[in-house]
């Protein structure tokens, strides 16, 4: 790991940091220091005393003890080691070739990933009134210690900084620190230390090679000779390959359960015949001294020679502007921490953190950055931005809200709106479903409303649709009004569509069509699904109504998980007093205790939730690691007979677990003959999903990658719906090579042409099997097919690379898995829990690890519960953990204007008198 955050157990443990790597004595470099505005307070600087460190770890400071008596014992957490390490073709240019200028240029990355550190994760906790908040404090005391080679004895440049687990507060006070955010921005930390790294290596001459998550390389050193001094990783990445899992997909604590396992007694050794021994092996491994001796001279050449192509200033500029872009279309509000690693990986090797922490401060001078408070996750508070855009965004939609009060013709009055619900109801009941008085009430509301953009909150289960929405819009059709059904997603849509008696359309194409932009007073727009638009979407939808003189009825939960994108657009409407027809009696649930796990997930109390389960409303079953965890969701799911399982919903909030789990299915299914032991194996394509930031660079995207344009370019000879895959990338020229299906090449510039008329897509190895469960993952109507569209594989050809998948209602679909176009197909045995939402299912299994701090919260938990009928499975590490942090995440997004903000106040004053 680049970057690791541990606790200290005990102040025993600080001997450990000085043992070994007595060779910095050759230099006469001590082999630590002091760093940190608090150790500064505490006069602590130069060598680490160790007597004086020891004491400190145990709580003493400045005539204090920090900590908490229990039974006449002091109970004091010494202290965090965050350990930063080189890649190991620095490791091995520094100790290895001897080039000393590497050690130089660490030690400085070192100081800059600790003073963000300080900055942006130094509080401590504050008790008052019975409640604790965390107040930010700014300081920290840091011993640092450098070592240089990894428990296998490889040469391991790296630095341990002991922080101290005390922080002076604004009061003077000494208290203990807070460090959730230690552990949350571990990943910040680690890319912020990579990013300075780069650009001091770079700035020495040589020339690096960049890899995803600010990972590099020293370009010249063999790879060969890499692996072969790489006896510590390669024990962990097989340590994690015997768990079912690879660095790329583990988890941050899966990773560290890695290492620990694997991990040697610490050894001393001679450093001469180390090193002696490391340079006979890079000889043997194609980096002999010559070679070594070559790559450090044309770096010190080349760092004579160079000359800045482009302003550093200038350079950090486009990057905070570039990282704002990208991070802007996500959250509305995002972390000043956040900014600052991602306009870093943007300007990678080119610039420094120190440039890019005064640009961000510039653009805050000129307004393009707008201060903000960021939550995170658990409502803890951190330096944040918004931006302008944002603000007019959720401007302009609040306004048009407002502005459309009392605008619009009534459909009937409260005795005719009276009158039309008891007949419908009669009818209802005469069918055996009889309506609820939040149904009634929801309906008359809609039906006498006079706002121009009214709304349906209602939880998951109340069926609104069936009733509300069905009676409206067969209303405001004998009125006169034409009703267009629109969805987010196509599949969303549909069922809406089939609900009214309509053909549904997503938000997206309609938006497109002539007859939203032509003005037509007699129109009513029906959007479900409407909680998961973005701030963005909505405003544009809004503002097209508003030109075509169209109704809108805007219908979703707020208590669902919401959109993708920035902002929380349909919540942030009903609190500014969008007309809200409310229902919160839920009906879909045949089992008590499942439904009364739903409303207790919806009132956020997990811990009632899952006792209701485990008194008849389903189970919890617990498992300490994820694939004990997964192998019980495949085993409960296998004891099912096939008629079972196909009204059986399998939700796992992670796309990596999700296709692990999919594996252990698919195994066991072949093994007892379900599917077919012949297999047709193809490149899926799924979506990268890339903000339109991150599509205008070419630094986006990979070799493989196949390009899909949904524009002609006639000048270019390239036609919409042709594919192309990508052969080379130049992210310094900002080009990228295609190649079509026929070998025709394309010379491509996404900044230029064509980045917001393509979708890029990622190819994943991927086999069928007949019988295999699938769904098609991309909206295709000139094949009949929508994203999500499930089905069974019939049959399958491997030699030709065919197929064809029967759909539920009885249509074939025959693929040629040769033709990209047929390729956007995954298993359909396990869903995350964003494309779960909207769908029903007799039984849900559920994957919750309570450690998933982006992907396990309130909302989450609340869909995944909602989606069954009669039983609720919940699979965990441990229920009270659970218990813990879905109390603490609520999963709600921000919105760049809040009631507080003067942003508020002055929309406010835009709609008055305007209703």
């Amino acid at each position: 790991m680049v970057a690791s955050v541990s606790a200290l157990s005990s102040a025993s443990q600080a001997a450990s940091y000085y043992e070994a790597d007595d060779y910095y004595a050759e230099g006469g470099m001590a082999p630590s220091d002091w760093f940190g505005e608090a150790a500064e307070k505490l006069g602590l600087s130069g060598e680490v005393d160790r007597e004086k460190f020891a004491e400190l770890l145990e709580g003493r400071i400045a005539g204090q003890q920090l900590g908490t008596t229990r039974d006449g014992k002091v109970e004091h957490r010494p202290g965090w080691d965050i350990t930063l390490s080189a890649p190991k073709s620095v490791s091995i240019m520094a100790e290895v070739a001897g080039d000393k200028r590497l050690i130089k240029a660490h030690g400085v990355a070192v100081k800059v990933a600790l003073a963000h550190v300080e900055k942006h994760m130094a509080a401590t906790r504050v008790r008052q009134g019975g409640e604790v908040r965390r107040d930010t404090t700014g300081n920290l005391a840091i011993a640092t210690f450098r070592h240089a080679t990894s428990r296998a004895q490889d040469p391991q440049l790296h630095t341990h900084g002991v922080i101290l687990n005390a922080t002076q507060d604004k009061h003077g006070n000494w208290r203990s620190l807070e460090p959730r955010a230690l552990y949350q921005l571990q990943k910040e930390l680690g890319a912020i230390y990579r990013q300075e790294l780069a650009h001091g290596v770079a700035a020495l001459g040589y020339r690096i090679e960049v890899s995803k998550d600010s990972l590099f390389e020293i370009a010249g050193v063999p790879e060969k000779a890499i692996d072969a001094l790489s006896q510590r990783t390669a024990a962990i990445d097989a340590r994690l390959a015997e768990r079912g899992t690879s660095r790329a997909e583990a988890s941050a604590a899966e990773k560290q359960i890695a290492a620990l396992d694997t991990r040697e007694a610490k050894t001393s050794a001679d450093h001469r015949n180390l090193r002696t021994d490391w340079r006979a092996t890079a000889a043997a491994n194609g980096f002999d001294k010559a070679a070594r001796d070559r790559l450090i001279g044309e770096a010190r050449e080349q760092a004579k020679g160079s000359e800045a192509t482009a302003s550093p200033e200038l350079l950090a500029q486009q990057a905070v502007t570039w990282a704002a872009a990208k991070l802007s279309e996500r959250e509305a509000v995002f972390s000043a921490s956040t900014l600052a690693r991602e306009a870093g990986d943007f300007a990678f090797g080119h610039v420094g953190h120190g440039s890019i922490s005064a640009a961000i401060a510039e653009a805050g001078k000129r307004g393009e950055l707008v201060p903000r408070t960021f939550l995170d996750r658990r409502g803890a508070e951190f330096a944040g931005f918004t931006t302008p855009q944002a603000i007019d965004t959720e401007r302009t939609m609040l306004r048009l809200a407002q502005a459309g009060r009392g605008m619009a013709q009534s459909l009937a009055s409260p005795v005719a709106a009276a009158r039309t619900i008891e007949r419908v109801a009669r009818q209802s009941a005469r069918s055996g479903y009889a309506w609820t008085d939040d149904q009634k009430r929801a309906t008359a509301d809609l039906l006498t409303s006079s706002d121009r953009v009214t709304a349906v909150q209602g939880y998951a289960g109340t069926a609104k649709t069936t009733t509300v929405l069905a009676t409206f819009a067969r209303e405001a059709r004998r009125h006169g009004l034409a009703v267009t059904a629109l969805a987010p997603t196509a599949s969303a849509a549909t069922v809406l569509g089939e609900a009214l008696g309509l053909r549904g359309d997503t938000v997206a194409r309609h938006l497109l069509a002539p007859e939203a932009k032509t003005a037509r007073k007699d129109t009513v727009w029906i959007v479900d699904e409407a909680s998961m638009l973005s701030a963005h979407d909505l405003a544009k939808l809004m503002t097209r109504a508003d030109k075509a003189g169209a109704r809108l009825v805007l219908v979703g939960d707020v208590k669902q998980l919401g959109s993708v994108g920035a902002g929380a657009a349909f919540a942030q409407l009903q609190q500014a007093g969008m007309a809200t027809a409310k229902l919160a009696e839920v009906v879909r649930q045949t089992n008590a205790g499942t439904r009364e796990a739903v409303m207790a997930s919806i009132e956020g109390h997990a811990g009632k939730a899952l006792a209701a389960l485990e008194r008849g409303g389903g189970k919890v079953i617990e498992g300490a690691t994820p694939d004990a965890r997964l192998g019980e969701m495949a085993r409960h799911y296998l004891a099912l007979s096939s008629s079972e399982r196909a009204r059986t919903l399998v939700i796992e909030p992670s796309r990596e677990g999700r296709d692990r789990l999919t594996d252990m299915i698919r195994r066991k299914l072949t093994v007892r003959g379900e599917l077919s032991a012949n297999a047709v194996r193809f490149d899926a394509l799924e979506a990268k999903g890339l903000t339109r930031a991150e599509a205008r660079e070419a630094a986006s995207y990979a070799i493989g990658d196949v390009v899909r344009f949904s524009h002609d370019y006639a000048a270019k000879g390239v036609r919409r719906g042709e594919s192309y895959a990508i052969s080379a990338v130049d992210p310094e020229r900002g080009r990228i090579a295609l190649e079509g299906l026929d070998g025709r090449s394309l010379d491509w510039h996404p900044r230029q042409w064509g980045a917001s008329k393509a979708e890029v897509f990622e190819p994943k190895p991927r086999e069928l099997r007949t019988g295999d469960r699938v769904q098609f993952t991309r909206n295709d109507r000139e094949a009949g097919r929508v994203n999500g569209l499930g089905g069974t594989v019939t049959r399958i050809d491997s030699e030709r690379g065919l197929a064809a998948v029967t759909l539920a209602n009885g249509r074939e679909q025959n693929l040629d898995l040769s033709d990209p176009r047929d390729t956007h197909l995954r298993h359909a045995y396990a869903q995350t829990a964003h494309a779960a939402q909207g769908q029903t299912a007799e039984r849900v299994l559920i994957h919750a690890d309570s450690r998933s701090a982006n992907l396990v919260d309130q909302k989450m938990l609340y869909v995944a519960l909602s989606r069954a009928k009669a039983e609720a499975v919940v699979v965990t590490d441990d229920k009270d953990r659970l218990v813990r942090a879905i109390y603490e995440r609520a999963g709600e997004k921000q919105t760049a204007i809040t009631a507080s903000t003067p942003e508020a106040v002055k929309s406010k004053a835009m709609g008055a008198g305007m209703g």
